[in-house]
Formats: structure tokens, sequence, C-alpha cells
């Protein structure tokens, strides 16, 4: 009988032991997917770019551009902490006058994030500034290795 008890006793310490290390794993586990803020899953990633497809195309309306543009300034106030979601936007104007064909971006990369998105989003607002409603536009997306949007190029189409 003795011999039970000391086998149960020892059974017992060895199922506290396993628990203990379980959940020392778990506990390993979630900090170690916290502290990761940078990636991101593929349905947030779907999700975050269906969000600007949706205006992508070879024959955009000046007000869809207009939208574009203004999605893109509350995306930046909404993700201001994580720029893998804030993409460069390049805009493409041809002054027929001049015919200029440089180009504008802004983008919210790099160092001293709170100055670089104050300039992101008034650089993007005032580029929404000199979109004109009649005029024709084409949309074009390019993707980070993450697959995320990484970049708006937007066209005026003569």
């Amino acid at each position: 009988m003795e011999n039970a008890s000391k086998a149960l006793i020892m059974a017992a310490a060895v199922l506290v032991a396993i628990m203990i290390i379980a959940l020392g794993v778990t506990i390993f586990n979630k900090a170690k997917g916290s502290s990761d803020t940078t990636s991101l899953d593929t349905a947030e990633i779907t999700m975050f770019n269906q969000k600007f497809e949706r205006f992508a195309g070879d024959n955009v309306s000046g007000s869809n551009v207009k939208s574009l543009l203004s999605f893109a300034i509350s995306n930046a106030g909404t993700n201001r902490d994580n720029h893998m979601k804030l993409p460069q936007i390049i805009i493409y104007p041809y002054d027929i006058q001049t015919e200029d064909t440089s180009h504008r971006h802004a983008t919210a990369k790099g160092a001293d994030a709170q100055q670089k998105i104050e300039d992101y989003i008034n650089a993007i607002s005032s580029f929404r500034k000199g979109i004109k409603s009649t005029n024709k536009y084409s949309i074009d997306l390019s993707y980070s290795e993450a697959g995320i949007v990484n970049t708006v190029t937007i066209k005026l189409k003569i």
C-alpha cells in the first residue's frame, strides 16, 4: 500500500510539471505574437488591399480619384503607427501649358514619424485639391513583398 501511495504522488508531480511547462509555452507564444506588430495576417492584408483596389483602373473619373485620396487621408489617421498601411501616393500631373511631366509624391516612411504623417496627410490634401472631377485618370497599384499595397500611382489621361 505504501508503494501505491508513493506512485500516486509521483504521478501527480509529473502532471503538475507538465501543466507548468505547457503554461510556460503558452505564455511565451502569446508574448511572441504580441511583440510582432509589423506582421499582418492574410485576411487583414486582403481587406486592406480591397479598399484601394476598388479605385484602381484605367479610366477613373476625377471624383473617384478624390474619393481615393480622401480614403488615403482617413487611412493615414487610422494607421499612424503602422507604416506598412501607409502606401506612397504618386501623382503624375501633365500641365499642357508647360508640358511638365514631373510628378509629386507623398510618403510617410522614415524618421520623425509624427511629422512625416502630418506631411503625408497635407501632401495628399493638396493633391486632392488639384484633381478635376471632369478629368479621367488611371490608377495603378503596386504591392510590397508582404502582398500589401505600398504604392498608388495616379496619372492624368489626355
